[in-house]
This record gives structure tokens, C-alpha cells and sequence, in this order.
């Protein structure tokens, strides 16, 4: 699918400072929050876009991730698990209604309904061998997680006629308080304490568990890895953690963490890869062919005559490659093996190899001499 443009949605440059897109987002943030256009679904679609944005270039990580398009778009208009954002989520929603509480007045209110009707986060690890992590893979992961008993479906009667509404809040799940401050009354809407901000009171309990709503289920699920991924990387999957207790609500997150082994063979630096290729001296003399690994596998390239020790090779393209298209570099230094455990028909076959050689044949070694010689004249 089309890459988003998070600048372009937000009004500003790609260099911009962290500043500009701050203020940017506040702007256009104020601009379209839902409470000033209620009913008007493109300006909520906007409010959408917008936070979204922000969730991704405001975080310079993130931003820096975004700028070398290490972040890939899901079918669903949001990031994949492992692009290093999360689309956009209700979390999301509570900075905004941080920011808007001095403006509109309700912006707490709306925060602790939020947290209230939303499970809690649960954590994992994955570890992958450096080649899945380059190449991408599928992981099945395992964890235990709370999910709504499926006999009361969360609310933890025994049937409908179990419940009754809530005499404190008359259902609606929240208590207004009044305070008088030196402006006059100030009006606060909270989560009812009696209860907890389901609108209902429970008369008889669910057999199933036992007045609970909610139960303890191991689950598994095969994680899909783009390529690319880096070593202490932190993931989130929306709403595959724990269920919220009580009826509706939301399932908290998936937050994985991942750890990639070191490779025996392999240095990564961004989307570059490092390897060190030992060649045998009669190679680096006369050239020849030698083996260099790469991701796709091990391919052959022809070594020129004379080759030195330390000498890197530049493969354009060949490094890592993430789903977005955009490829590393591969560097391969030449590493000239001096054999050990000669023979004495070596050694001497050595000799009249050298004898044979003349000054000429060593172009480091005469500019060496050229230059020791200049120092004593």
C-alpha cells in the first residue's frame, strides 16, 4: 500500500525541528478534536491522521526509523507490530485529552474513563538468530493472558436478572462532584465507586467464575517478523493482552521485546552489513575466485591480482533489505592468510619466488625505502 506522509499530514517540512512539529500537531490537534465537530466524521478522520503522525515523527526514534523506512503499513491503515509504531490506539487519544484538559475542562475525566475500560499490557520476549532477524520470519509466541469468562461475558452474573442498575450513578457509571474554588464551582465528572463504572450491581454471581468475570487462558500466537528488525527493539500488537474487567472495554497490548543473537560472521551497522573474508596468499597474488556470504546466500566474486591485506570491497545493495524496498550495503574486507606449517620444498619454492621478485613487484614496500632513504640525506 501507498507510504503515509507523516509530514505532509502534519503541515511541515521533513527537516523540521522537534519544536516545529510539536507545535504543528498542537495546532492541528485543537483545530480538529471531535468535541469541536461532533458528528463530523471527516474531521474526526483528520483528528485521527494527525495523532497518528505525531505518535511516529514526534518521537525521534520513531522519526529516525520513519526517515530510513524501516517502518512498514499494514492492510489495516495502521503499522505492522513490528514497523515500530502502532497505528493509531485510544493511548494515543490520552496525551491529546492531557493537552485539551485546560481547554475544554474534561480532559481528566475522559482519561480515567479510558484507563478504566482498557486491560492491562502484557510483556514478552522473542529471541531471534541474527539471519531471522535479517530476513524476517515467523514466531510462535506463548503467553498467559486474562480474557472475559465466556458464561457471563465479563460481568460476572449469573444472567441478566442478576444485575441491577447501580442506585449510585443511575447506570450511567460516573458520579458528578461539585467544588467551589475562587472561579466559582467547578464541575468534575468521575468513575463511580460503587460500581466501578459498569452501571450495574451484581445480585448473584457466575458458577463459571465465581463473581470474577474473567479467567486465565494460555494462548499462541504466530508473530509475522519483517526483515530488519534490531536487537532490543520494543513492539506492540493492539489489543492482544489482557481483557478490561467488567462489561465492554478493550483488551490491553502485546508489548514484545526483541533480542537478536550475535552472529559469528556478521557486523550490522544500520541496514549495513560487515564481513572479514580470508583469502590465501597465492589469491591475493595472482587473484582468483572467493566465497563471500550475503543474505540471500553465498555468492562468487573474482579477487584482482595484487590484492593487499585490509583492502574492502563495496557490494552495493546487498546488505539488508526491509519490505519497503530499501537496501544496505555489504562490505567484505580481504583478510591475506600467511600459511603456517610449511614444508622445506615450500619454504624453498618461497625462496626462489622472492629471488625472482624484484623491487618493482612491491610498490609499498619502494615508496617505504624512497621515503627512509630521504631521511638521511
Amino acid at each position: 500500500m501507498p507510504v503515509k506522509d507523516y509530514y505532509k499530514a502534519l503541515g511541515v517540512e521533513k527537516n523540521a525541528t522537534q519544536d516545529e512539529i510539536k507545535s504543528a500537531y498542537r495546532k492541528l490537534a485543537k483545530q480538529y478534536h471531535p468535541d469541536l465537530h461532533p458528528g463530523d466524521n471527516a474531521a474526526a478522520e483528520k483528528f485521527k491522521e494527525v495523532n497518528e503522525a505525531y505518535s511516529v515523527v514526534g518521537d525521534p526514534d520513531k522519526r529516525a526509523k520513519y526517515d530510513r523506512g524501516e517502518m512498514d503499513m499494514d492492510g489495516a491503515g495502521g503499522f505492522n507490530p513490528f514497523g515500530g509504531g502502532s497505528g493509531f490506539t485510544a493511548t494515543g487519544f490520552d496525551d491529546i485529552f492531557d493537552m485539551f484538559t485546560d481547554v475544554f475542562g474534561f480532559g481528566g475525566r475522559r482519561r480515567r474513563t479510558a484507563q478504566n475500560n482498557v486491560g492491562s499490557d502484557i510483556t514478552c520476549s522473542i529471541s531471534l538468530t541474527f539471519m531471522e532477524s535479517v530476513l524476517g520470519c515467523t514466531k510462535p509466541i506463548t503467553y498467559t493472558r486474562v480474557e472475559k469468562c465466556p458464561s457471563c461475558g465479563g460481568t460476572g452474573a449469573k444472567n441478566e436478572a442478576s444485575m441491577k442498575t447501580c442506585d449510585k450513578c443511575g447506570g450511567s457509571g460516573q458520579v458528578r462532584r461539585v467544588q467551589n474554588t475562587i472561579f466559582g464551582q467547578q464541575v468534575t465528572v468521575g468513575v463511580c465507586d460503587k460500581c466501578g463504572g459498569s452501571g450495574k450491581i451484581v445480585t448473584d454471581h457466575c458458577k463459571t467464575c465465581n463473581g470474577k468475570g474473567v479467567f486465565n487462558k494460555s494462548v499462541t500466537r504466530n508473530i509475522s517478523i519483517p526483515a530488519g528488525v534490531e536487537h532490543g527493539s520494543v513492539h506492540q500488537l493492539v489489543g492482544e493482552g489482557n481483557a478490561a474487567r467488567g462489561q465492554g472495554g478493550r483488551n490491553g497490548n502485546l508489548i514484545i521485546e526483541i533480542s537478536v543473537k550475535p552472529s559469528a560472521v556478521f557486523k550490522r551497522e544500520d541496514l549495513n552489513l560487515y564481513v572479514t573474508v580470508p583469502v590465501s596468499f597465492m589469491t591475493a597474488v595472482c587473484g582468483g575466485d572467493i566465497e563471500i556470504p550475503a543474505p540471500e546466500g553465498v555468492f562468487i566474486h573474482k579477487l584482482a591480482e595484487g590484492t593487499t591485506n585490509g583492502e574492502t570491497l563495496r557490494f552495493r545493495g546487498r546488505g539488508i533489505k526491509t519490505n519497503r524496498g530499501i537496501s544496505g550495503d555489504l562490505f567484505a574486507t580481504i583478510n591475506v592468510e600467511v600459511p603456517k606449517g610449511v614444508t622445506k620444498s615450500q619454504k624453498k619454492a618461497l625462496e626462489q619466488f622472492e629471488n625472482e621478485c624484484s623491487i618493482k613487484n612491491y610498490s609499498q614496500k619502494r615508496a617505504y625505502l624512497d621515503e627512509i632513504s630521504k631521511l638521511y640525506k
